[in-house]
């Protein structure tokens, strides 16, 4: 007996224990998550700021937009009424039509010309024409006034100008506000532009919500909903809006199960607006114990808060959603807890098979038909072995995922990515061999292993390539996109980590391309976009500019582009661009022209390379290469001229032979 109430003890103490563990891993899983959805929504958030600001402060300095204020300043002079009548007049039509010639496809469905003096001098709507602003809306403008270019989250036009819109509602307005200077870079007026909350500002969190329940909105200091909600049908529902309304800034975030007195908001954007009222408070938090949301209903939640705008995101999740995992391992705890006094013998011979097994596992683990030699790499979710198939013998590598730390959309871009990469048969193409699960029901694939070097590690550790040997390796590259893109499927992750040069069956320099993880297939319409949902997926250096503002219109160009980049890194020891921030390289990959690669790589590049690089690396897709066997017929003839051979590789090999081991891809 008292052996056995020992045994029930210690197993119960070891259930708390690995209860304990895993609900506290489980747990902080969600918060990572929660932490990581909110910081990839603030980066999105600020480019797309940062985007329009340039845009405004573009306008605000166009010389016509300079001298169509100083016109109006002119006609204005020091009397309210004239200012009236030069808004109403030809010149106050003019500024606007100006400005409706310089914002192309962008919205400004509001615009106002504002002078020092707080009077509106232009507007699109003659109603504000005139009007002089109070104390309270004109310090809104101060720092405009001293130079700066200011956003704003959304408002409506009476609350930001103080005079009603014409329109029979006054819907929201993200504002932009930049100076306008004179000849002598004095501030001689502010143009103040409008655009439509519910476009494309709320689309940016509409596009990267979370599963059934999740919710991702911005919020201002008075707790108002700046972003349209996701419930907006159960809103009208329960009345809070009417049918057909939008939701912003006529929703506040409270808790509608509050009592009576009690705080208004909801516990999450009561904690952000009061940590954001001190000065030495957080600007960045999450709540794991479930709360209330606007609707009533429990979540858990994180937010931070962006300072250099004036408002906050928050993301919420349903509790039953964000914590799924724990809820199940309660149950099983609680059946467990039912059953211990029964199993504590069966645990302990249970406990020492595991022993026993983990003593063969060391010797000689088995996965399939495979053999685990050693493992060779690790990256996020996967670890990769060296592996022999257990009757061939042939050499393997081998790829598991790990179930502990992989989520759903990562066990389904496994998958997608061993039933797409499996159906290419390109010579440069890395070769699956085998997809399965190991008992433990871990997804595994057994692929060629490669004896060799990425490019990344090449160039890193050896410097810039020769021009006939970049070329050589970028034909290998196309070969391999030129087959994908036949039977539809886009790579989206083509950099210099993802490319090996090989030694291979007596051939050296034998190109391989790795990891279809973020592939997609065009070929169904239904095919569901893994990377879409939650961020923007892959390397900023290597992306195509369209990849970064729209990630569904990726195509097969966005890999030539990529292509370019690598060509670009091979040569110039470099990616095109470089900086300090992921948020400074979008921009630069969006909006600055790449410099040409013969200006910065150490060593001649060939003018007909030099220009199919430049080619690729074009912003527009229309004026890249049509396609990846353009790219290849592009490099035979410069490798008819200049070639690279197998002599001149195997030399290289040769003289290298203080290589690291073979490397394989673990991402």
């Amino acid at each position: 007996p008292v052996e056995v109430a020992v045994g029930l003890l210690l197993a119960a103490l070891l259930g708390v224990w690995i209860y304990t563990g895993v609900r506290n891993a489980l747990i902080e899983l969600a918060a990572a998550n929660l932490r990581s959805l909110v910081s990839s929504q603030a980066t999105t958030t600020e480019t797309w700021i940062v985007e329009k600001r340039l845009n405004v402060q573009r306008w605000a300095s166009d010389p016509r937009i300079v001298v169509a204020a100083e016109r109006l300043l002119d006609e204005a002079g020091g009397a309210g009424d004239a200012a009236a009548a030069a808004c109403r007049g030809p010149r106050g039509a003019n500024l606007i039509a100006t400005v409706d010639v310089l914002r192309h496809e962008e919205l400004a469905a509001a615009v106002h010309l504002i002078d020092r003096n707080g009077r509106v001098l232009a507007a699109r709507d003659a109603l504000k024409c005139g009007h002089v602003l109070d104390a309270q809306r004109r310090a809104v403008f101060d720092p405009v006034f001293a130079g700066a270019t200011r956003f704003t989250g959304s408002l409506g036009e009476v609350e930001r100008i103080g005079v009603a819109s014409g329109a029979r509602r006054d819907a929201p307005k993200v504002w932009i506000a930049a100076p306008v200077r004179d000849a002598r870079g004095a501030v001689i007026a502010v143009l103040d532009i409008g655009k439509p909350a519910n476009e494309r500002f709320s689309k940016l969190f509409e596009a990267a919500r979370l599963g059934e329940t999740g919710e991702l909105y911005a919020f201002d200091s008075r707790g108002r909903l700046l972003s349209e909600s996701r419930f907006r049908s159960t809103l009208e529902d329960m009345g809070l809006v009417r049918r057909g309304e939008s939701s912003i800034l006529r929703v506040e975030l409270n808790d509608p199960n509050a009592a009576s007195g009690g705080p208004r908001h909801t516990r999450l954007i009561a904690a952000a607006l009061a940590a954001v009222e001190r000065p030495d408070g957080p600007r960045a938090g999450e709540l794991l114990q479930p709360y209330d949301d606007y609707l009533g209903k429990p979540v858990v939640g994180a937010w931070r808060w962006l300072d250099e705008f004036g408002f906050g995101i928050a993301v919420e999740v349903a509790e039953a959603e964000a914590f799924a995992p724990l809820f199940r391992l309660e149950r099983v705890f609680l059946l467990l807890g039912f059953g211990i006094g029964i199993a504590v013998f069966g645990l302990v011979v249970a406990l020492l098979r595991i022993r026993r097994m983990e003593i063969e596992t060391q010797e000689a683990k088995r996965v399939g038909n495979y053999e685990l030699l050693e493992e060779v790499g690790h990256g996020g979710m996967a670890r990769v072995y060296r592996a022999r198939h257990r009757l061939l013998k042939r050499p393997t590598a081998v790829k598991i995922i790990e179930l502990a730390i992989a989520d759903d959309e990562a066990l389904a871009r496994f998958d997608r990515e061993v039933r797409l990469a499996s159906q290419l048969m390109h010579p440069n193409t890395i070769e699956i061999y085998d997809y399965g699960r190991t008992p433990e029901g871990q997804p595994f694939y057994a692929m060629e292993f490669l004896d060799g070097l990425t490019l990344q590690q090449i160039v890193e550790t050896h410097g810039p390539m020769q021009a006939a040997r970049a070329a050589h390796v970028l034909r290998g590259i196309a070969g391999s996109l030129s087959e994908a893109h036949e039977r539809g499927l886009i790579h989206r992750d083509i950099k210099p980590a993802n490319v090996m040069l090989c030694r291979r069956g007596g051939e050296h320099d034998v190109v391989k391309v790795l990891d279809f993880g973020l592939v997609k297939d065009t070929r169904t319409e239904a095919t569901r976009d893994l990377t879409r949902a939650l961020r923007v997926l892959g390397t900023p250096a290597y992306m195509a500019p369209e990849r970064i503002e729209r990630p569904e219109e990726a195509g097969h160009r966005s890999d030539l582009y990529s292509l370019g980049a690598v060509g670009f890194f091979l040569l110039a020891g470099r990616p095109p661009f470089h900086t300090d921030s992921d948020l400074a390289l979008a921009y630069q990959v969006v909006h600055t022209a790449a410099p040409r690669v013969s200006s910065v790589a150490p060593m001649p590049v060939p003018p007909s390379l030099d220009a199919l690089i430049a080619c690729c690396l074009e912003k527009s897709p229309e004026r890249r290469p049509p396609s990846a066997t353009a790219v290849i017929e592009a490099l035979d003839a410069l490798l008819a001229q200049t070639p690279w051979t197998n002599v001149a590789a195997r030399r290289w090999w040769d003289s290298h032979r203080d290589l690291p081991p073979a490397a394989v891809l673990t991402h």
